[in-house]
């Protein structure tokens, strides 16, 4: 989305030493620190002497200087200010670093723990963070923009990142639900077209519950769905206690359970990132890297053991120890490319192609500008990314028109891609109903 120059985007030229650009790329992770800070709950038998912050600050410090984060999320954070102020000076801004910014707390839930972001101020700016009112814990919503070359002439690249934790357990499943409508409901209000990210503990044991279907396919506005990055690569099923998933976990990283830290070994995927479309096809100034989402630390050879258990060289010693040590969850993490210019999406816009009806059933037409005469490729392809359609004609000059069948296809959401062999595309959105 294109913005004019306000004042907001004028300060935050001022301020920016660094800023992201067209072949820069943002790392995203999003970690679930158990109970960070927080001893004032017997429930979970987490106290100082089993889960000291000490300890957990020697392995966020650790795990940070690896993963190298441009946005850090985090739930289980204890709801003081100091404790935030201390987790930015003690683990983020040390040495000669200084660029490291987070959110203001915020806890309508006035629950023990809750969600923070941190974010690189060199890199990005945050213009607004609500907290929706979600049951046991607030879900919160960051407004960031990027801090890109072209923001010099009233463009930017806006970026969502909502962070929930769920309520967790078998018999909790409404409740999730419950707490993605809302966030659902206000993605559409106020987000429906933007660089949206969602995240957190999701607490959710396959992909058949009602709140994972909501997120990626039953939103009553179908056109605000999220991608799981993992849907393409096996990832997206039954994951809980299921070996075939057994590179995908998230929790537990610990075999014998300890007090706080939950037992069984890497058995569930609890921990999620999930994007817009918008970020999967790069609308909006950012897209996703392929292949460039994971679990730090799951090698996929510790299915219910220790996460270091016999050998583990998906990460450095250190980093397996301070994953280990850390959290009885693993962090996960994701990449998107920055094109900071948008000239691709200017391109793009100039084939002027349409497609109706849309919703569409049986066909749909397809009108669109050739620019010159050739061969134009049109290819339907699901938000997994799985080609379910497609047809290569010979087309001349100018307006045209061609139509694509779509007896075959399942109704969902789907991206239309019509490109040339000269580097012309255009991607649209097409419902199948």
């Amino acid at each position: 989305m294109r913005f004019r120059t306000i004042p907001f985007l004028f300060w935050l030229l001022l301020g920016a030493a660094f800023s992201a650009s067209a072949q820069d790329t943002l790392t995203v992770m999003q970690y679930n620190l158990l109970y960070y800070g927080n001893y004032n709950t017997s429930y979970y038998s987490c106290f100082e002497t089993n889960n000291n912050t000490q300890r957990k600050d020697e392995c966020i410090r650790t795990i940070m200087g690896y993963v190298k984060p441009d946005i850090f999320t985090v739930n289980e954070f204890g709801a003081t200010d100091a404790l935030l102020e201390n987790f930015i000076s003690h683990n983020l801004n040390t040495g000669s670093i200084d660029y490291w910014r987070s959110d203001s707390r915020i806890n309508h839930a006035n629950s023990q723990i809750v969600n923070h972001l941190f974010y690189d101020s060199r890199k990005l700016e945050l213009k607004k963070h609500v907290a929706l009112r979600t049951s046991p814990r607030d879900t919160d919503v960051y407004e960031l923009y990027l801090k890109t070359p072209s923001l010099a002439i009233g463009d930017t690249i806006k970026l969502v990142c909502i962070v929930a934790h769920l309520k967790a357990g078998l018999s909790d499943e409404s409740r999730r639900y419950t707490a993605l409508k809302i966030a659902m409901d206000y993605v559409n209000e106020n987000y429906p077209t933007d660089n949206v990210l969602i995240m957190g503990d999701f607490n959710m044991y396959s992909s058949s519950e009602s709140g994972y279907r909501l997120l990626t396919q039953t939103y009553p506005n179908q056109e605000i769905c999220f991608i799981d990055p993992l849907a393409s690569v096996g990832g997206v099923g039954s994951w809980s206690e299921n070996s075939q998933f057994a590179a995908y976990h998230t929790q537990a990283t610990h075999y014998h359970s300890e007090e706080c830290f939950v037992g069984g070994g890497l058995d569930d995927r609890f921990d999620f990132i999930l994007m817009a479309d918008e970020i999967n096809f790069g609308y909006k100034g950012l897209r996703y890297v392929r292949n460039s989402y994971k679990a730090v630390g799951n090698d996929g050879r510790h299915f219910n053991h220790d996460i270091d258990f016999n050998g583990n060289t998906s990460v450095p010693a250190a980093v397996l120890d301070a994953l280990f040590d850390g959290s009885d969850h693993l962090p996960v993490t994701m990449k998107m490319a920055v094109d900071g210019k948008l000239g691709l999406y200017e391109s793009e816009a100039a084939w002027q192609a349409s497609i109706a009806p849309n919703p569409a059933s049986t066909t749909a037409q397809i009108h669109f500008v050739n620019p010159n005469e050739g061969e134009v490729v049109i290819s339907l392809y699901s938000l997994q990314g799985q080609k379910v359609a497609y047809q290569s004609k010979s087309f001349a000059a100018g307006w045209q028109q061609t139509e694509i069948d779509l007896n075959d296809v399942a109704p969902g959401f789907y991206m239309l891609r019509i490109s040339t062999s000269e580097g012309m595309c255009q991607t649209l959105k097409l419902i199948v109903k």
